[in-house]
């Protein structure tokens, strides 16, 4: 056949499986809960968040497959989950449990009871939980009153500015990993899973959350796979590498990472990052992670506009970098609505979504069970910005300012104060917390940081190690991948399972051209 005919039936093809696309409905769905949509958490299915996931049940007809956090209220998902049962539909489920064999949402029990068939990762937690202890870095200029472990960090914000701080929490605390995915596999071909926990503010649409509903059997078996590697593990404390996926779907491109053996923010999150050109909006629980942090700085000096949105709680961990990107001059807004920005997300580049359940932190990288989706689609980038823009708006200016941040149990913060939940985690809610007294306490201070000249900075060096940004490697151009500079020196592992080298050089790091690199 000839060029003409060839690329002719390349395109027929391609026309027929976007018209398919259109007739059956998207097979990539975002959902986006607004935090004002109500003013309490309630034990309710009125957000889309729960009604979507709640269709998807009533609709199964072979398999459902759920590996979350834990559950809290939220009776009519447990009810659907129960008339799928009843319909003979297999069900398992996987829930978190810590080192007492508990877990932190209140219904978690019910619904163990109640559907049979779940297991939790209690034994691996027991067993590894020195596993995940992390050495502190450093041990001096610790800040007075903070006693936790010590990270020693120094940014450079350009214009000879180099800032410098340590960071610990108040008082010390156990290492500990998470299960806490939030996914359920429906009959082998649809997957619900983001930021949103199976409880009263989570689905039941109380705090910002970001959902994505997939509808595609070979995202489904990845996903399939990863529940086989939870149900089975018995105590495992990792978990086998199979490679990075890519799946083109009509929507647009996705990439399934897991946690953490694909080390998620390192190579995927960060990756996207380093090759922002225009624009990173980020709205996100929690942001500690210490070298993403740089990464945003680089964008933000090569001329990237970066906006962050955090949440108020998390705004109150010693570990928050928050006040660094501040200080780096990034606008970050502190959230003041009764509920959480729970959200895992970003968007960049008008383009490219990350979502998911990883916190940006190390935990969620290196300890935790966690599920991240890099998606390549304009569409839904888009659909993401138009939300973001508006809860970027409905933020007072005063949350942007240099040291300010709402108590997130107080009058300063929506509904907290009449909302009868426990806004801030310390067992007191409402009037009975100090923030919604009369004479609030004030928020316990974060560890100081300081600024010195760059010239200055050579004899702190070992005290303070400056944080380096990722910068990619040219020979690695897929949108995904995003291999460091710095890493020829040395030949690690890499999680991709499709490279697309460019050069004679970088095909050398996969021998064997099986999508993995450096398995030598």
């Amino acid at each position: 056949m000839n060029l003409f005919g060839n690329a002719l039936l390349k395109w027929t093809a391609l026309a027929v499986f976007i018209l398919l696309g259109c007739i059956t409905g998207p097979d990539i769905e975002l959902v986006l809960q607004d935090p004002r949509e109500f003013d309490q958490p309630l034990d309710q299915c009125d957000s889309k968040l729960c009604t979507s996931l709640v269709k998807l049940i009533d609709q199964a007809e072979e398999t459902i497959d759920f590996a979350v956090y834990g559950t809290r209220m939220q009776s009519e998902l447990l009810q659907a989950v129960l008339r799928a049962r009843e319909r003979g539909v297999a069900l398992r489920g996987y829930v978190d449990k810590d080192a007492q064999n508990k877990n932190y949402y209140s219904s978690t029990h019910v619904w163990e009871r109640e559907i049979g068939n779940m297991r939790d990762d209690f034994v691996r937690e027991k067993k590894c939980r020195d596993e995940f202890t992390q050495v502190p870095p450093c041990e001096r200029q610790r800040p007075s009153g903070f006693s936790g472990p010590l990270q020693c960090l120094a940014y450079d914000l350009g214009q000879e500015r180099i800032l410098v701080t340590g960071h610990a929490a108040k008082k010390e605390f156990a290492a500990a990993s998470i299960m806490h995915n939030k996914f359920f596999v429906i009959d082998n071909e649809h997957v619900w899973t983001g930021s949103a926990n199976l409880s009263n503010s989570g689905t039941g649409g109380y705090n910002a959350n970001a959902v994505v509903i997939l509808h595609s059997r070979r995202v489904a078996s990845v996903y399939t796979q990863e529940f086989e590697q939870l149900w089975e593990r018995d105590g495992t404390c990792s978990k086998s590498a199979d490679g990075i996926e890519e799946f083109q779907l009509t929507s647009g491109k996705v990439t399934t990472w897991f946690s953490p053996q694909d080390q998620s923010l390192r190579y995927g999150v960060r990756g996207l990052i380093a090759k922002a050109e225009t624009r990173i909006h980020v709205a996100v629980f929690f942001l500690t992670a210490k070298y993403l942090t740089a990464d945003l700085i680089a964008a933000h000096q090569r001329g990237v506009d970066v906006r962050v949105i955090i949440d108020a709680t998390s705004a109150k961990n010693e570990y928050s970098k928050h006040e660094i990107l501040r200080e780096a001059g990034i606008p970050v807004k502190i959230e003041n609505w009764g509920g959480k920005m729970h959200m895992k997300a970003a968007s960049i580049d008008n383009q490219y979504l990350v979502l998911g359940s990883m916190n940006w932190t190390s935990a969620g990288e290196w300890a935790n069970d966690e599920n991240t989706l890099l998606i390549n689609s304009p569409e839904l980038a888009r659909q993401f910005d138009t939300y973001y823009e508006d809860i970027w708006q409905i933020i007072p200016e005063k949350w942007m300012r240099k040291g300010a941040r709402p108590d997130p149990e107080s009058y300063e913060s929506g509904s907290a104060c009449t909302d009868g939940a426990d806004n801030d985690f310390d067992d007191l809610a409402d009037i009975q917390d100090p923030g919604c007294q009369t004479d609030p306490t004030p928020l316990p201070k974060l560890p100081p940081h300081r600024i010195i000249a760059a010239h200055k900075y050579e004899n702190l060096q070992k005290i303070y190690p400056l944080m380096q940004s990722m910068n990619c490697h040219s020979s690695y151009p897929d949108w995904f991948v995003c291999i460091p500079e710095n890493f020829w020196g040395g030949c690690k592992k890499l999680p991709y399972r499709r490279f697309n080298a460019t050069s004679d050089d970088a095909m050398k790091l996969d021998g064997d051209q099986d999508g993995i690199a450096c398995e030598r």
